[in-house]
């Protein structure tokens, strides 16, 4: 008779409290995923948003339907800014990925194409994006998400983020942390636009050291894993080929795709060449040259602009504060791999001819490759790079000795 109650009891109970919970994470969106009221206090800032970024960008997407988007990586997310006036079209969006590969960075392409036709994409691009060893996808990556197979048919998505997101334990516990942290300083981590809130990674430079000690720890990194070994190409992906089905796809769909190298610091070049793949730090330039206008040409059209920031120029070559300084607060960059956003809207100013009177543009920032320039333009960059090795000793000495 007791157990017959407790069945009864329990069979009225669970279901009650699976709506319960359903109904408060639908309600706080931790990952910002659905349309719902966004109250101040309660749910505005979005602390778990970057746990499950692949999935909430991919459906940020799906619900803002943008008409131009930024692809990248997390230099992307800290520096391009989707509300520029340079953009064409205000309904843009920041769909760069933290880590992201090409191949990544491809499939997002043909996410948003499907969702919404694109006038316009900025592709920020980073050297390590195209190295098969030691930059995988990542592990909240999931082809399943996305709008169309790697083919570009459309296929339908499944129930499994939809569960992840109303019914499992790490969203209750996400919903729970997401109003308890409403108040704390610097823990809106991304902005609805897509691009990262500055005042979280002022927070976390300052308290772990200031900035030449994020540098060193930035680039300890690049040498540990992302530049120990590089190949363009595996026995299972060719990230030329993936490239190739990107300018593709721009060009088959009249998309302004804008491309540009990012405009991290000389010390991180300086890693590169430390890692001993600047030869193929150039190679990687070339190839993109040489594709970006053999795809046009096979297409009857004109190659995309294809910018390069990198380099040793007046940005790229600021000094950084000494060890122990916490309160200095550089003007370009977080650290050797990550520049903020005033440097990301003189790039954005440059590719989109955009003049702003309250900023000016130093000479030599931003050069357009073509096949015609290329080497010259090389060229320079070694001389350049020289004449800052001359003038930095302390700092080539610190990189090569992460190094060793």
């Amino acid at each position: 008779m007791y157990f017959s109650k407790y069945l009864r009891f329990f069979t009225i109970a669970l279901p009650l409290i699976l709506i319960s919970v359903i109904a408060f994470n639908r309600l706080i969106n931790p990952y910002a995923l659905y349309d719902g009221p966004t109250i101040e206090g309660l749910n505005a800032n979005k602390p778990a948003f970057s746990h499950h970024l692949r999935m909430a960008k991919a459906a940020a997407v799906r619900q803002q339907r943008p008409n131009a988007v930024v692809l990248g990586t997390s230099r992307g997310e800290y520096g391009i800014d989707p509300y520029h006036p340079g953009w064409d079209d205000q309904s843009v969006y920041n769909l760069s990925l933290s880590g992201a590969n090409i191949y990544e960075s491809f499939r997002y392409l043909q996410h948003a194409q499907a969702i919404q036709p694109l006038k316009q994409v900025v592709l920020m691009l980073d050297f390590f994006m195209f190295n098969t060893v030691n930059n995988p996808n990542e592990i909240d990556f999931s082809e399943e998400r996305l709008a169309t197979n790697f083919d570009g048919d459309p296929q339908a998505n499944g129930l499994d983020d939809a569960l992840t997101t109303l019914a499992s334990l790490d969203a209750i516990t996400a919903s729970i942390e997401t109003v308890a942290r409403q108040h704390k300083q610097g823990e809106t981590v991304f902005l609805a636009n897509g691009m990262r809130e500055p005042t979280h990674n002022a927070i976390n430079i300052r308290n772990s050291g200031g900035h030449r000690k994020a540098f060193l720890s930035n680039e300890k990194g690049y040498f540990k894993t992302t530049y120990d070994q590089f190949t363009f190409t595996n026995l299972q992906q060719d990230n030329w080929d993936i490239y190739r089905k990107l300018v593709q796809l721009a060009q088959q769909h009249r998309i302004e795709l804008i491309i540009a190298i990012s405009p991290s610091h000389a010390r991180q070049f300086e890693t590169v060449a430390a890692a001993g793949i600047w030869n193929s730090f150039e190679l990687w330039k070339r190839q993109l040259v040489t594709l970006n206008e053999s795809i046009a040409a096979e297409q009857g059209k004109t190659p995309f602009a294809l910018w390069d920031f990198s380099g040793y120029n007046h940005y790229t070559t600021e000094v950084v504060p000494p060890l122990g300084d916490t309160e200095t607060q550089m003007q370009w960059y977080w650290e050797s791999s990550h520049y903020k956003k005033e440097l990301g809207d003189l790039v954005l100013d440059r590719i989109f001819n955009y003049s702003d009177p309250q900023r000016t543009i130093e000479k030599g920032f931003g050069v357009q490759l073509t096949s015609s320039n290329i080497e010259f333009h090389l060229q320079q960059i070694r001389q350049d790079r020289q004449q800052w090795r001359e003038s930095n000793p302390g700092d080539i000495a610190e990189i090569e000795s992460l190094k060793k």
